[in-house]
């Protein structure tokens, strides 16, 4: 064997064995791109990207537990409720300005148990066990979409607006709407809304307007509208006013020339008024609210609203005839820890209303606890 065989021959034998190893070699594939959760910080702290689009969500909630007792109405003991709402909030950038699509549910439950009830034949009172919880206000509470200025969908009357406080009352309820909002710059904003709240009633709308001024002394809205179910028309002015960095307040004026979708009524009355719906209210309205923020973590107010010359809405057979009313109320904010607020309110309310339906007046109040997401 010479050199050259013998370098042939090595050659031979490295390219076999290359060779089998090449055939049992295992291919690995290559890794598919994955895309993580980015955080959205441009609409504020919570939206994420929905991963694949550039559309930002954020998903929140609330979960509340909340005692209430009003003696003015016959209650007879505590009323509890829990209460959950879910929402998601979802933007993005368009030429037209941002896209916001808006959810809003909530569902609610009370105690059941005992109940008080009488004997209609012989009028006799007794106690009735029936383990019947009162669930209700299960209900879609927002669906809406905004569009640059443009807004469609369910949610807050443009009207709607009250004070800080939980004795007062501002008028308005949810309803299906079409809004645009003009932003006129310097603080001042300009809205139109065309509103509905009946099922084929009619094809003319509630009208309402509203002209947001917002300051470094603070704030105020002006509001009117229209409503044709009556030919009437309703006037609101809430301004809120910062005497020191620590003090606030808040003052509500309201008008109506009759009763109105917008009617502000004596919030805490008989259940017989509770139920008489948007309709039944006063010609005029005037509230004031002290709001005083201790620290960060505490605030402290109070106030009170006069309600004069009721008006009858000729549907629910409420007596009219210039009563008037009035409300007062003190309440106490707390800021357990993050995210977990309590609220303390006690609350008074009297006069000719009242008395008409043979309760008086009297006073309510509430403990809340909301734990939010």
């Amino acid at each position: 064997m010479n050199i050259k065989s013998l370098l042939l021959g090595s050659a031979a034998a490295l390219l076999a064995v290359s060779g089998a190893r090449a055939a049992d070699a295992v291919v690995v594939a290559e890794p598919e791109p994955m895309e993580y959760v980015r955080i959205c910080d441009v609409y504020g702290a919570g939206f994420y990207y929905i991963p694949g689009t550039e559309t930002c969500l954020k998903v929140g909630g609330l979960v509340r537990y909340q005692i209430d007792f009003a003696e003015h109405i016959g209650d007879d003991g505590w009323n509890k409720q829990a209460l959950a709402r879910l929402k998601f909030d979802a933007r993005s950038e368009t030429e037209y300005g941002t896209f916001r699509r808006y959810i809003e549910f909530q569902a609610s439950i009370g105690g059941g148990g005992w109940v008080h009830d009488t004997d209609p034949e012989t009028g006799e009172e007794f106690d009735v066990w029936t383990g019947v919880k009162s669930e209700g206000n299960t209900a879609l509470r927002h669906a809406y979409f905004e569009l640059g200025g443009l807004l469609v969908g369910h949610t807050d009357t443009l009207f709607d607006g009250d004070l800080d406080g939980e004795f007062d009352s501002g008028g308005g309820d949810r309803i299906n709407q079409i809004r645009y909002t003009f932003d006129a710059g310097n603080g001042i904003a300009v809205s139109l809304g065309l509103e509905e709240e009946s099922d084929n009633f009619d094809y003319v709308p509630l009208v309402v307007g509203k002209v947001a001024i917002t300051q470094g002394w603070g704030s105020l809205n002006l509001y009117a509208g229209y409503d044709n179910a009556y030919e009437e028309f309703a006037l609101k002015a809430i301004g809120n006013f910062k005497a020191t960095d620590a003090l606030t307040l808040q003052v509500l004026a309201g008008y109506e020339s009759g009763p109105t979708f917008w009617s502000i009524n004596a919030i805490g009355g008989t259940e017989t008024l509770a139920a008489a719906g948007p309709y039944h209210g006063y010609t005029w309205t005037i509230a004031g609210y002290l709001k005083y923020q201790v620290n960060e973590k505490l605030a402290v107010g109070f106030g009170g609203q006069y309600f004069a010359d009721a008006h009858d809405n000729n549907l629910n057979g409420l007596p009219a005839g210039d009563a008037n009313d009035y409300s007062l109320g003190a309440v106490i904010d707390y800021n357990i820890v993050e995210n977990l607020d309590a609220k303390l309110a006690l609350n008074y309310y009297d006069g000719d209303t009242f008395d008409d339906f043979g309760n008086g007046g009297g006073f309510a109040g509430f403990l809340r606890l909301d734990a939010a997401f």
